[in-house]
């Protein structure tokens, strides 16, 4: 009895498995797309821009162009000065070493030491303006202030 139930399972699990298969791609992707509810709720949520609070802090930065085996560059106190001869309010500065990019042990090759400075959101343009980039577009350590001599 069981010899002759194992050819009918065979057959039956056989067309389960090629009926479950044969759907036809258009249902398939039908399916998988997502439902987007329509409200009131979503269309207010698209219309609000984002607009950045002026009082949030933001760490900007600049390359301080000091050189293998030379020294040169901007010096963090030269920096600051340049930030607020142009209206920047700094609330803290700090000295940073790029950890996003290697640089090759070679006088005159730059050194992947930045000059930081904390200023609020309302000073971002102007500081670009000047030549700074969010900090937060690059990877860094803090580290003691170099002395820019060779």
């Amino acid at each position: 009895m069981i010899r002759d139930a194992v050819p009918a399972l065979l057959t039956l699990l056989l067309v389960l498995a090629v009926s479950a298969c044969g759907q036809p791609k258009e249902e398939q992707t039908v399916e998988k797309e997502p439902q987007i509810a329509e409200g009131p709720a979503q269309t207010e949520v698209a219309a609000k821009p984002t607009v950045p609070d002026p009082g949030v802090l933001v760490w900007v930065y600049r390359a301080s162009g000091r050189k293998q085996c030379e020294g040169g560059g901007m010096t963090m106190q030269q920096s600051l000065a340049r930030l607020q001869e142009n209206g920047v309010t700094v609330q803290a500065s700090r000295c940073g070493m790029r950890t996003d990019r290697m640089y090759p042990s070679m006088c005159g090759a730059p050194t992947g030491d930045i000059l930081l400075h904390q200023v609020s959101m309302d000073a971002l343009e102007a500081t670009l303006e000047l030549g700074y980039n969010p900090a937060e577009q690059v990877q860094y350590q803090t580290v003691e202030c170099r002395d820019n001599s060779a």
